[in-house]
């Protein structure tokens, strides 16, 4: 059989869409002398998963796997405890500044725009400043408002945000652990 056609067969395998008739070809094949030079590294990596030997599993596998587990949701518990505080702090104390920032920039708007009595090209609209005086006293406090809502919409998004940003860490933090082990089980 062509070396083409072998590769074609071990990356079916691979992808698991072989079927019994095509694994007995690639065993036969691995199990001679003839195999290409560039398929040699295939050769005991294929037979090692042909292997019709049983697979030994320590009997206490189940109990050590239950303890690890437990053992890393105690340390994720731990993590979630000692950081959450300082970010709700944190959180807090930016989410106010933001507030205060903008309630401060509002008035600041609503004093600078307001029309001066003292300029005579304004006499003879006192009336009229009273009535502007009024709606502005309403649009500012509904402006108000509108901060506040903000605000506490926006320390919830960053509340949500603190949350995800710590589930990530710990899912990165778990990876990393699993992935240290196995390369280290390698060595």
């Amino acid at each position: 059989m062509k070396t083409d056609e072998i590769k074609l067969l071990i990356e079916a395998f691979y992808n698991g869409e072989t079927n019994a008739e095509e694994e007995q070809i690639l065993l036969n094949y691995f199990s001679s002398e003839d195999i290409a030079e560039e398929l040699l590294n295939e050769k005991d990596l294929f037979l090692q998963m042909c292997k019709k030997e049983p697979i030994d599993i320590p009997s206490d596998l189940e109990s050590k796997l239950g303890k690890l587990i437990d053992e890393l949701d105690k340390n994720e518990r731990i993590q979630i405890n000692t950081h959450k505080p300082r970010i709700n702090r944190l959180i807090g104390w930016v989410a106010g500044a933001a507030a205060c920032i903008a309630i401060l920039v509002s008035i600041t708007f609503y004093f600078n725009q307001k029309p001066n009595v003292a300029d005579p090209s304004m006499a003879g609209t006192h009336d009229q400043l009273e009535t502007l005086s009024s709606k502005d006293k309403e649009t500012l406090k509904e402006a108000e408002d509108a901060l506040i809502l903000l605000s506490s919409k926006f320390n919830k998004g960053i509340d949500q945000l603190a949350v995800v940003s710590n589930n990530l860490d710990k899912t990165n933090e778990l990876l990393n652990k699993t992935l240290k082990r196995k390369k280290d089980k390698e060595s």
